[in-house]
């Protein structure tokens, strides 16, 4: 053991106690950070954020299913692999602080920002990787050199050299040894915070014929994603049970049923069961989520203590935070929406009018990121709302003001695709879309966004139509449509069944194939003919790294240049954004002259969080909740952010191996954020000619980069409010509407009838003409 010690803790001076002061301070500034910045927000200590929730050393959900997408043995083993991380930039940022053990806790750091660099941000550029890379020459430093004089492993080394103490220390330190080791295993098996639950399942199948087995698969031990675990029906009643013993510091479980080897809930998350503290015992019918019936929903009704203290709530925090709060809605006229919201809601008390009140309200605002964020409620707005058998059994596409039928998911064999939806339930579609565009958000007055966002294409988990129109126009158990057919004129009246979500994404699936759930399903690349390639891609959000986007791509201008493609097609259409860094990658390699992006002007309207909003709000990092010492100016009420908290003046220059030929843009409404950021570039660059229809985000910036969650106390109704305004000068007079293409494309029936692209069509005639 003395062996042991003296080569852990010895370390290596400077020549004067200067310079070891001059060595050391990046060790504790270092370590600091990281146990109060990076560790903190994922890691349960007693310094992490209230709103994290965390109990002493439990690791955050986010970062489990984080490190699991890297893949290979890190997917195998998710939560050992996060608690590791996460303890090392805690437990270990703090020994290193301490300069006790320096050289252990710099090793596992070490191997914590080489996977980060590697898995993590690798594909998101040097910028992105900066942070890591600093925290790593920093543990390679103390990993040579140990702690220095300043450090208590330099201590620890002076009492093993001296005899006269050597019995008496070598004891001491044999026990604290012994005591360490003991709450390291403690830590590493999680004793300190993992409690037993038991659960017990219960599986409806009494609908599905020729049941042979029934299994769960789950993200909580002894649930496996990959391995079944047996439900059994031991009375034949055709509900199959199993209780469950966990052993776990999680507060839930994600779990799927499977049906003859058939997993539910395809294109759906998986659900979700919280634990208590006594035995759970849950009811499910097999592919439904559960929902509140009427006499349950009726239950849930506020008083206006509750009513006032939840707007109160609202109105301190959003005009506190929010960076644009005022741009479209003069102090004056905010004020009198808050009086509206709160008439509107205490005229009618309960959940569902209080979610679509409040939508409106956020709506009036004019920011796309400031919305009743459907994937963030949780179980009780899903349960009274988002799973109820009252959606449209069909999807639709939109042409101007006009539905027509696309993918018929009912038992009726009249609705078919191409039929011109005229009114459902004696409501024209033109009102039915302006009644429920007073819920959508979009950035300033581009109201072709709102309508895009209405539109229900059965890829989507949560669809805005299917939520509003329940609350605009009541819950409905069938629809009387009145369709009509554009090529005869022929009008046809008839009913449909109303449905659930989830039923109609089966009925989708089974009749129509495959939808795309994943990044990867939307990105795809054809060669059209010996001149033209296509790229389309449908989201921007990458920041999972659920595949090599960046292979992908480098792959796809291989291909260009290999075989001479003299037009390349890039299809944003339908990509609502989501990391900027795809369009900059993308455009770097086809701009064929350096490209000047000017510096971001970032704003917020804060300098620091007030520590009562944490008990309301919280966000996946703590760089929003204080400002100070980040602000370069301020200018009429707004702070400013120092350039390198935002993006700052960049010149694109061409790949050397970067594409020669023409391109083309595919833009529409859907296009915001990201996705719209990148057409305002394009529409700079010479050699791309932007074709479609105005983008959905707006030339006066956006709102956002980082993102509050308000959680109000007594409706449970949660607001995405945004942090940070950006805006990119371009040169040009910035105008309250998105980005124009060069081309305008108007769409037409007649080419959805005979599924022909009127776009891309449109492309590849202006390529036969030139």
């Amino acid at each position: 053991m003395r062996f042991l010690l003296e080569k852990l803790t010895k370390t290596n001076t400077q020549s004067n106690l200067l310079n070891d002061i001059i060595i050391t301070i990046p060790r504790i500034f270092c370590g600091l950070i990281l146990a109060f910045d990076f560790g903190a927000s994922k890691f349960g200590v007693p310094w992490s954020p209230v709103a994290s929730n965390l109990t002493l050393f439990q690791v955050s959900d986010w970062f489990v299913e984080d490190v699991s997408k890297f893949g290979g043995v890190f997917a195998t083993f998710p939560l050992l692999f996060a608690w590791l991380a996460a303890a090392s930039e805690t437990i270990g940022a703090l020994f290193l602080v301490f300069g006790f053990k320096t050289r252990v806790a710099s090793f596992f750091i070490m191997c914590t920002m080489l996977v980060a660099i590697f898995f993590q941000q690798w594909h998101n550029g040097l910028w992105a990787m900066l942070p890591a890379i600093g925290f790593l020459w920093v543990a390679l430093y103390c990993l040579i050199m140990g702690s220095g004089r300043l450090g208590l492993d330099y201590v620890i080394a002076r009492k093993l050299k001296n005899d006269r103490l050597l019995t008496t220390t070598i004891t001491k330190i044999k026990s604290k040894e012994k005591t360490i080791i003991h709450v390291l295993i403690g830590l590493t098996i999680f004793t300190g915070t993992a409690q037993e639950r038991i659960v017990t399942l219960r599986l409806d199948t009494k609908k599905i014929q020729d049941v042979k087995t029934v299994t769960v698969r789950g993200n909580v031990k002894p649930l496996s994603q990959i391995k079944d675990y047996t439900l059994n029906d031991n009375d034949g009643d055709g509900v199959y049970e199993t209780s469950i013993h966990f052993k776990t510091s999680k507060n839930n479980v994600k779990f799927k049923f499977l049906v003859n080897g058939d997993m539910e809930l395809k294109g759906s998350d998986a659900r979700v069961l919280w634990f208590k503290n006594e035995p759970v015992v849950q009811n499910y019918i097999y592919n439904e989520f559960t929902c509140y019936n009427q006499q349950q929903i009726n239950k849930l009704i506020y008083t206006e203590a509750q009513i006032d203290e939840d707007i109160a709530i609202l109105k301190e925090i959003i005009q506190y935070v929010h960076p644009n709060v005022y741009k479209y809605r003069d102090s004056l006229a905010l004020q009198k929406d808050f009086k509206s919201l709160e008439m509107a809601i205490k005229s009618k008390p309960t959940l569902t009018n209080s979610y679509g009140e409040i939508s409106k309200f956020a709506a009036k605002i004019k920011c796309s990121h400031t919305f009743t964020n459907p994937w963030n409620q949780g179980g009780l707005m899903e349960k009274v709302n988002f799973y109820q058998h009252d959606k449209i059994p069909f999807t639709f596409n939109r042409i101007e003001n006009r539905l027509f039928i696309d993918k018929n998911a009912s038992e009726n064999l009249k609705v078919k695709k191409g039929l011109e939806i005229i009114r459902i339930n004696n409501v024209t579609t033109n009102q039915i879309l302006s009644k429920l565009a007073a819920y959508v958000t979009s950035d300033g007055n581009n109201y072709e966004k709102k309508l895009e966002r209405l539109t229900v294409t059965g890829e989507e988990k949560f669809s805005m139509f299917d939520i509003f129109y329940s609350i605009e126009f009541g819950s409905k158990k069938e629809f009387e449509l009145e369709l009509k057919d554009t090529n005869t004129g022929r009008e046809i009246k008839t009913t449909v069944k109303a449905t659930s979500k989830t039923n109609r994404t089966k009925e989708l699936i089974a009749r129509y194939g495959k939808i795309n759930t994943s990044l990867r399903d939307g990105w795809n690349f054809e060669i059209i003919n010996d001149q033209t390639a296509k790229l389309s891609i449908k989201s921007f959000a990458v920041h999972r790294n659920e595949f090599d986007w960046k292979d992908f791509i480098d792959n796809v201008f291989e291909q260009l240049n290999k075989k001479s493609i003299s037009n390349f097609i890039i299809d944003i259409r339908g990509n609502e954004g989501g990391q900027g860094i795809v369009g900059q990658y993308l455009l770097e390699r086809v701009i064929q002259k350096p490209f000047k992006v000017n510096a971001m002007q970032s704003s917020v309207r804060y300098l620091k969080i007030p520590p009562k909003f944490r008990n309301y709000m919280n966000t996946w990092d703590e760089f929003p909740y204080n400002f100070n010492g980040k602000i370069a100016s301020q200018k009429k009420g707004r702070y400013f952010l120092k350039q390198k908290h935002s993006l700052a003046e960049t010149t694109m220059k061409p790949k050397k191996n970067g594409y020669q030929g023409k391109v083309f843009l595919m833009i529409d409404a859907s296009n915001s954020s990201a996705t719209h950021l990148m057409a305002m570039y394009a529409k700079q660059i010479d050699n791309i000619t932007l074709v479609g229809q105005e983008t959905g985000g707006n030339q006066l910036g956006t709102n956002g980069s980082y993102m509050f969650f308000l959680r109000l106390p007594n409706t449970k109704i949660e607001l995405d409010i945004p942090v940070i305004n950006m805006y990119v000068p371009t040169g040009t007079i910035a105008i309250d509407g998105g980005v124009k293409p060069d081309i305008e494309i108007d769409k037409n029936p007649q080419d959805y009838f005979n599924n022909i692209d009127t776009e891309l069509n449109a492309i590849l005639n202006l390529i036969k003409t030139r």
